[in-house]
């Protein structure tokens, strides 16, 4: 049986409508469920304070409880005044990307199979830690007694890794970032992307606990005190002093 023209049209809008609004549901949902999208989280952070300092750059920086070190691939380690951002003393030292405070010793890697343990007053090497198949481009203190996370820049991996035994335990793999710094943080790990200028913060198991928006643009490092006050240092040596959700 032939339709009627009016009714033939009707039908078409109908079904054009629900294909239309199909591809949008569909679409959606390909973002909802993409952990690594920024636009999935609507968390907001708040800003506390803005310190400029001179250390521009690539590099990670940690916190000691009384300043802060920041790593650079030219060959040093710099501490700097939590407070005013003036630099403390700088300490001759391996190129480095990632560096993090371990059992009262500085601790620095720069994406070979070695880690550098270091003395934080004179500077001196302490212990050059041969890694194995693992590549530490980034570390951080765990929340394990006597292990470090590390990541792995072979694998896109993070690792909980024993200095002493050498063990590596593998916690979970996130290819396509280009991570400006880690740290430990209530349990799970924040991580900078330079690429999305986002901060994720992953479980230990590799699930997305929120994606934040960074304030400061792309961080070159992170790092988080005891009062869980956290920390973002932007390419242009401005340091952003932040609480999240």
């Amino acid at each position: 049986m032939k339709l009627p023209t009016n009714k033939l049209i009707s039908a078409s809008i109908t079904a054009f409508s629900f294909l239309a609004l199909l591809a949008l549901n569909c679409c959606k949902d390909i973002v909802f469920n993409n952990p690594l999208d920024p636009d999935a989280s609507v968390e907001t952070v708040k800003i506390i304070k803005v310190t400029s300092t001179t250390l521009s750059g690539k590099g990670d920086i940690c916190c000691d409880g009384e300043k802060f070190w920041k790593t650079s691939q030219y060959g040093s380690l710099d501490a700097f005044d939590m407070e005013s951002g003036i630099i403390i003393r700088s300490v001759p030292a391996e190129g480095g990307s990632g560096v993090t405070i371990f059992e009262d010793s500085l601790y620095l890697c720069g994406g070979e199979n070695i880690i550098y343990s270091l003395d934080p007053l004179s500077g001196e090497i302490l212990n050059r830690i041969s890694t194995a198949d693992l590549y530490p481009g980034f570390l951080t203190a765990g929340d394990n007694p006597g292990l470090l996370i590390a990541y792995d820049l072979r694998s896109s991996g993070f690792f909980e890794y024993d200095p002493q035994s050498g063990a590596a335990a593998l916690l979970f793999q996130v290819p396509g970032l280009d991570i400006g710094g880690i740290e430990i943080y209530k349990g799970g790990l924040l991580v900078t992307d330079l690429n999305s200028e986002s901060i994720y913060y992953f479980a230990k198991t590799g699930s997305i606990i929120n994606v934040f928006r960074s304030p400061a643009g792309a961080a070159a490092g992170i790092t988080v005190d005891h009062r869980d006050y956290v920390y973002l240092l932007t390419l242009d040596g401005k340091l952003y002093t932040i609480t999240l959700p």
